[in-house]
Formats: C-alpha cells, sequence, structure tokens
C-alpha cells in the first residue's frame, strides 16, 4: 500500500495549480497553496489508508470536499492571517507535519517540517522539529517543499499504516536537520 500512495502523492501535487490561485500578497498565496497541499494528503490518507489524521485548522474550514479528491478553498477563510497548518496525529508519541509562514528580518519565509513529540519536561510534552523545507514566500514554489516531503514520505507512511513512531523518528533523527524545539 505505501507504494500506491507514493505514487497518489505526486498526481496529487500536479492537480493543486498555483497559477490559478487568487492573492492579495504573496503571503496569502503561498498559505493557500499550502492549505490545499495539506487538504489533499488528508484526503488521500483517509482514503487510501483508512487513518484519519488532524489537521488545524480544520478542513472544513479552510475548504469544501467536492469528492474524487477535489477542494475548493473557502474564499472567505483570512489566509493573510493565518501562519500555521498542521497534520498529524498521535499513536505512542504525537507527530505534526507542519506548514508556516513567518518573518525573518522583514522577509517572509515559508517552511515544512516535522514536529516529532521527544519527552516531557515539567509534564508537558517538547516537541523537536526536524526541517524538510524553508524558502523565500516571494519565491514560493510547491513543488520544492512537496520534493522536501517526498524524501520524508515512506517513513511517515509506515508510522501512519504501522501506527508505531520508530520509522518517522528514525528517519528525522538521521537525514533532516533539527531546526528547534
Amino acid at each position: 500500500m505505501p507504494e500506491a500512495l507514493l505514487k497518489s502523492f505526486d498526481k496529487d501535487i500536479e492537480a493543486i495549480h498555483a497559477a490559478y490561485v487568487s492573492a492579495s500578497t504573496p503571503r496569502e498565496k503561498a498559505m493557500k497553496i499550502l492549505s490545499h497541499f495539506f487538504l489533499r494528503i488528508w484526503t488521500r490518507l483517509y482514503l487510501e489508508s483508512g487513518q484519519k489524521l488532524t489537521l488545524a485548522p480544520p478542513q472544513f474550514a479552510i475548504g469544501t470536499y467536492e469528492g474524487k479528491m477535489n477542494w475548493v478553498l473557502n474564499e472567505t477563510y483570512d489566509f493573510k492571517a493565518l501562519s500555521q497548518i498542521q497534520l498529524g496525529t498521535k499513536y505512542g508519541k504525537r507527530h505534526v507535519l507542519v506548514a508556516e509562514v513567518y518573518a525573518v528580518k522583514g522577509d517572509d519565509k515559508a517552511r515544512l517540517s516535522f514536529a516529532l513529540e521527544e519527552e516531557e519536561v515539567r509534564g508537558r510534552p517538547v516537541f523537536v522539529n526536524y526541517l524538510l523545507h524553508e524558502g523565500s514566500v516571494k519565491d514560493f514554489k510547491l513543488e520544492e517543499h512537496a520534493t522536501g516531503l517526498r524524501l520524508a514520505l515512506e517513513p511517515w507512511l509506515q508510522t501512519i499504516l504501522t501506527k508505531a513512531d520508530k520509522p518517522l523518528w528514525e528517519f528525522c533523527k538521521s537525514q533532516l536537520e533539527c531546526v528547534g524545539v
């Protein structure tokens, strides 16, 4: 099943037509494209594996599902104010795929990363972030973010399908850059 999901992933990326996304700022456009990207991943994982991950903001707040993997973004949603999208679940420990837009010295950046629950400090979980891709919002290209995720897709799918944390945690720790707690 992971092979079929991997092939479907590429088709889902091709179906997102960034040129047709209307937005008043590059930041808004990046968040709309990333929202569509996350909606398609959420749907694909649910339809093909039966695993329903949690999406924040909720899927039906940011889009309307029209069937057959087709989503229409909710144009009344304030994508300009949206700074982060999360897709994840918890088996032993919680893991979250995170897309975020943030400013560094006046330049908006878009980042895709995994936040993995590592341990607890004072009774609260501590998450460590592992970078998949980061780039300027002005030059945002979904394909670059998708390529970053594609490298981690197989261990992530193994974690989802087996409900075991080990494949994703080992991959992130050995292959990705740790970018903070």
